[in-house]
């Protein structure tokens, strides 16, 4: 059981990592595209904080997706094989 909740963990922090990372790059696209004449400092910090936390938000609906793929695994799995026609 314990290997289940590493590997649990593994994947939260995997997908957390992701969005963070998304929530920083799309910083840098806003970054390039507002020009700097209407971007105070303040809006920029503020906006920089709110990327990384929509990428938080992002790195938990990964992690769900996640989940969601693993339990419906399960109907996909094991059963009879189809076997293969020679010549067909």
């Amino acid at each position: 059981m314990k290997r289940a909740w590493t590997g649990l963990l593994v994947l939260l922090i995997g997908s957390e990592i992701i969005g963070v990372l998304f929530g920083h790059i799309f910083f840098g696209l806003f970054n390039k595209t507002v020009p700097p004449a209407v971007l105070t400092s303040f809006n920029k910090g503020t906006a920089y904080g709110a990327f990384l936390v929509y990428g938080m938000g992002a790195g938990v609906l990964i992690f769900l997706w996640e989940l969601l793929g693993i339990y419906a695994s399960r109907f996909f799995r094991g059963g009879k094989q189809m076997e293969s026609t020679p010549g067909v």
